[in-house]
C-alpha cells in the first residue's frame, strides 16, 4: 500500500509540472504527452485495482485451502480417539493408525438394570432381605472402525496437505501429560499455514502467520491437540468447522 501511495503522489506531481510547462513543449510532442499521460493513467489504475483486488482473492484462497485442512484434522482427532477408545493410548505413527482403523472393531453394547442380593449387607445383619441395584453391560457384536466412521477415507493419506503443488506432510506428535499420579496420553497434529499459502502474496502471508482475532486462526499453524494440556480441541473458530459426510 505505502508503494502505491507514493507511485501515486510522483505521478500526481508529474502530472502537475506537465499541466505547468505544457504551453513551452512543442505542439508536435503533445501526441507523445497525451499517450505517456494515458500509459500513466492505465498503470496508476492497474495498481489501485490490485491493491484492492489482491486481498480479497487471497482471503477466498485462503478460507478454501483453511477448510480443507480443517476436514484433515479433524479426521486425524477422529482416527486418535477411535485408538484411544481401544486401545488406551494416542498413535504418532499414521501407517500404524491406519492398520488399525482398517481391523478395529467397536462393541455393541447395551446396558440394563437389575436387582441382586447385597451380600456384604445380608453378612452383616445376618438376614437375606437386602437388594442393591447394578447396572449390566451386554455385549451385542463388534461393528468395523471403518466401516462406521471412515468408510469413505483414505487415513494413510491425512498427512498430506490438500494443496496442489504441496508435497510436503503435516506433524502429527504424540507425548504424555502428568497428572498427578495419573499418565495422560496426548496427540497433537500440526499445518503450517506458510506451507497453505506457499504461493500467495508474501506480504500477506506474514500478515496471516501474525494474526490474532477471534474469527481466525491465530499464529503460524493450525492444529488440533495439544502436547502441554489434556485437549482434543482444534485452534480454528467456528466458520471452519465443516460438515462431513464420511461416516
Amino acid at each position: 500500500m505505502l508503494n502505491l501511495i507514493l507511485s501515486v503522489v510522483i505521478g500526481i506531481i508529474v502530472l502537475v509540472l506537465l499541466a505547468i510547462f505544457i504551453n513551452k513543449i512543442p505542439r508536435k510532442f503533445h501526441i507523445v504527452i497525451i499517450i505517456v499521460l494515458l500509459a500513466l493513467i492505465g498503470f496508476f489504475g492497474f495498481k489501485l485495482y490490485q491493491s484492492i483486488a489482491e486481498p480479497v482473492k487471497f482471503e477466498a484462497v485462503k478460507e478454501e485451502r483453511y477448510k480443507k485442512v480443517v476436514e484433515k484434522l479433524t479426521q486425524i482427532r477422529d482416527a486418535q480417539a477411535a485408538h484411544k477408545t481401544i486401545r488406551g493410548v494416542y498413535t504418532d505413527d499414521i501407517n500404524a493408525l491406519a492398520a488399525f482403523i482398517d481391523t478395529a472393531q467397536f462393541a455393541i453394547t447395551t446396558k440394563r438394570d437389575t436387582s441382586v442380593a447385597d451380600e456384604e449387607k445380608n453378612r452383616a445383619f445376618r438376614v437375606s432381605g437386602y437388594y442393591k441395584e447394578i447396572t449390566i453391560t451386554d455385549t451385542l457384536g463388534f461393528t468395523s472402525v471403518k466401516d462406521s466412521m471412515f468408510r469413505n477415507v483414505d487415513v494413510r493419506n491425512l498427512l498430506a496437505y490438500p494443496i496442489e503443488g504441496v508435497d510436503q506432510k503435516m506433524t502429527l506428535k504424540t507425548d504424555v501429560v502428568i497428572d498427578g499420579e495419573n499418565r495422560i496420553s496426548v496427540f497433537e497434529a500440526t499445518a503450517d499455514k506458510a506451507v497453505i499459502l506457499y504461493d500467495q502474496p508474501e506480504k500477506l502471508v506474514q500478515q496471516e502467520l501474525e494474526v490474532k482475532a477471534v474469527e481466525a486462526i491465530d499464529g503460524p499453524t493450525i492444529k488440533v491437540g495439544s502436547l502441554e494440556e489434556v485437549t482434543t480441541s482444534g485452534n480454528w473458530p467456528r466458520q471452519y468447522a465443516v460438515q462431513r459426510n464420511n461416516k
